[in-house]
């Protein structure tokens, strides 16, 4: 602020203004947003120290400026183990459940495959290893087990979606057939789960 022959002439300065994004719920589409304000947006401002937020007071101006975001397509993917528990003698079907849980930004079409596991098998002929040892097993994308839920490598086994900004719960259904039993011990396997979108 300056004084000319004794009177204020003029001041500068600057005011940060803040804003958040809030981030549920989460139903925004991917793509740019903007909002205008226009030049009747009033900026109070004084040099009393009387001036009062609650009911502003002093010389008023005005400023257009836009606010912008943009929102960026994304999934995030989580999964639930599936543990097929102790068994004895696999001379019946042994069945168990597990899950992945996709949450993508809403219209966001993802694709989610499960590889062929340690072993890189085929989606109903994946290995639980214990050393040498293996407990085959599939896994499939319904509950009566008969479509298998594998990756590229075998066409037509991925599962398709469409994001809702929500969380998407995806049953993954396990299934050990007979086979010849192995020495008793603990068998797992770890399969890799790729969404992508």
């Amino acid at each position: 602020m300056s004084l000319l022959n004794g009177s204020l002439v003029g001041a500068t300065g600057s005011l940060t203004v803040y804003g958040t994004a809030l981030g549920t719920p989460s139903t925004a589409l991917p793509g740019s947003y903007t909002s205008s304000f226009a030049s009747g947006t009033s900026f109070y401002y004084s040099y009393s120290s009387a001036t009062n937020c609650n009911a502003p007071t002093g010389t008023t101006g005005t400023a257009p400026f836009t606010v912008n975001a943009s929102v960026a397509a994304n999934c995030l993917v989580s999964v639930q183990n599936i543990n097929f528990g102790t068994q004895g003698v696999l001379s019946a079907n042994t069945d168990a459940s597990g899950s992945v849980t996709a949450t993508c930004t809403p219209g966001t079409t993802y694709t989610i495959s499960l590889n062929g596991g340690t072993t890189n098998a085929a989606p109903t002929a994946r290995k639980m290893t214990k050393g040498s040892e293996t407990v085959t097993y599939g896994l499939y994308k319904d509950i009566n087990r008969s479509q298998p839920w594998g990756d590229v490598n075998t066409p037509g086994s991925t599962v398709a979606g469409t994001g809702t900004g929500t969380a998407q719960l995806l049953t993954v259904y396990g299934r050990v057939p007979p086979q010849t039993t192995p020495s008793p011990g603990t068998y797992v396997d770890t399969v890799v789960v790729t969404l992508t979108y």
